[in-house]
């Protein structure tokens, strides 16, 4: 028991001297105490700096993010997404190729008024107005009678329905022959808002267009006071010059609509639609009124101004029928069986109220709705990243502590193995100077521990 106490006694002493003469700085002369000692002060800088110094860069590098930068190669449209979702911010993915036809990833599909496809503009309804009959010259229907200014109603409604397909199937065809750039590789979402961005602004300038086109022509025709064949607008009058005694024939504007409108100040006059007798002059009243159908000054004001309430009742629809030889029965051939069986429009899945003005459709086109959709499966393989990266931000990562602890080890301990011991030596040397100037001056000894004595004991070096 003596013996192992005596063992652990003489190691401790061991482990004692061992760490009090531990020297890094060992000097070529043994012999030489000076130097010694300078190594010894030394090694215990160079320790007590070198502590300071890491404990002072684990502090840093626990409390400081860094950023960390990884990269995928050709990354698939799963793996792709999956990287968005997690870093949205700054995932960056080039595209291969920066341009593409929006042919190539949007598609669209118009739906529009059921006017358009129904049976109202096919010819065999269009008949109704041919006013074929049994015998010439038997029948003479004033001008504002449905029978006569009826077929221009629903010639100009066909003709609407098809400038507004052919306006859209063209600056569709425009629009697909667009490129769409993106530098950088977009996510569904901003996908998705782009091309729905795009997209309204191809329905709002189609509508533009359209609408422009509309007004042109509107706008030509009533500056140009033009006469139309049923004589709505204008009617030829004559008059007699007694001085010459000659006839003169001139046209005078239309004023037998509502509150005694005049055509040639206003393009809203209006008068209600329906049937007359032949006895009837151009200032009665119709017999029996169309719901909703209005006459005006031009057969475009006429559709423009009108409603299409009346196509979407039944009895309206059966009312034309009944009304079909209206004052001249026996006079005209029997109508189409395809237009005693005609149907009337349903209201169902219309974003258009039946009592709204076919101005208001055709203001949007006649479209019920855009049916657009975009293929992002199609954009994203047109792109075809070859890689992407992104950074991630982090307050602790162990492998980055580690590595930043050993690289400033490595250079700071070549910095201290190189400064300190020279360091030591002039402090000493200028140390021991002064205590030897301080001493011929005074004269006598210095009462207190000189610098010599302080420093040893400081690092226990005697």
């Amino acid at each position: 028991m003596m013996s192992f106490k005596l063992f652990c006694l003489a190691v401790t002493k061991h482990v004692h001297r061992t760490i009090y003469t531990f020297n890094i700085f060992s000097s070529h002369n043994e012999n030489d105490p000076e130097e010694e000692r300078v190594g010894i002060i030394a090694t215990r800088l160079y320790i007590l700096f070198l502590l300071i110094g890491l404990l002072i860069l684990g502090f840093y590098t626990f409390l400081v993010k860094h950023t960390q930068t990884h990269t995928v190669s050709f990354p698939s449209l799963a793996k792709f997404e999956k990287l968005k979702h997690l870093h949205l911010s700054n995932l960056i993915c080039p595209c291969s190729r920066f341009s593409m036809s929006y042919a190539r990833i949007v598609s669209i599909a118009p739906r529009y008024h059921q006017i358009c496809s129904s049976e109202f503009l096919q010819d065999y309804w269009l008949s109704y107005f041919d006013r074929i009959e049994l015998k010439e010259d038997s029948m003479n229907f004033i001008s504002p009678d449905f029978r006569v200014s009826g077929q221009s109603f629903f010639n100009l409604i066909r003709i609407f329905c098809q400038t507004a397909n052919n306006t859209v199937q063209n600056g569709f065809r425009l629009f697909q022959s667009t490129r769409f750039f993106t530098i950088n590789t977009l996510s569904r979402s901003q996908f998705n808002s782009e091309t729905r961005s795009y997209l309204k602004h191809f329905e709002q300038q189609t509508i533009a267009s359209f609408i422009n086109l509309v007004k042109l022509i509107r706008v030509s025709i009533h500056t140009n006071h033009l006469v139309t064949e049923v004589w709505t607008s204008a009617g030829p009058e004559s008059n007699y010059d007694n001085k010459t005694s000659k006839w003169s024939l001139h046209f005078q504007p239309r004023n037998f609509y509502t509150n005694s409108c005049s055509c040639i100040l206003s393009k809203t006059c209006t008068r209600p639609l329906g049937f007359y007798l032949q006895s009837d002059n151009i200032n009665s009243q119709p017999n029996v009124t169309i719901p909703g159908l209005v006459l005006g000054c031009y057969p475009v004001d006429s559709v423009l101004l009108s409603t299409l309430e009346c196509l979407f009742k039944q009895e309206c629809i059966k009312l034309f029928i009944k009304m079909y030889d209206f004052d001249v029965v026996g006079l005209v051939r029997p109508l189409d069986n395809r237009i005693v069986n005609t149907q009337s429009l349903h209201d169902e899945n219309s974003r258009f109220p039946p009592n709204i003005t076919i101005e208001s459709i055709v203001s949007q086109l006649f479209m019920e709705n855009w049916t657009t959709s975009s293929n992002f499966t199609a954009y994203y393989a047109h792109c075809a990243p070859t890689h992407c990266t992104y950074s991630i931000r982090r307050c602790f990562d162990m492998t980055y502590m580690i590595a930043m602890m050993l690289g400033f080890y490595g250079g700071l301990s070549v910095i201290l193995e190189i400064i300190l011991l020279p360091l030591v030596k002039y402090v000493r040397q200028q140390w021991y100077k002064r205590n030897l100037v301080n001493s011929t001056m005074e004269g006598e000894k210095i009462s207190l521990l000189n610098f010599e004595d302080l420093y040893d004991n400081i690092f226990n070096c005697r």
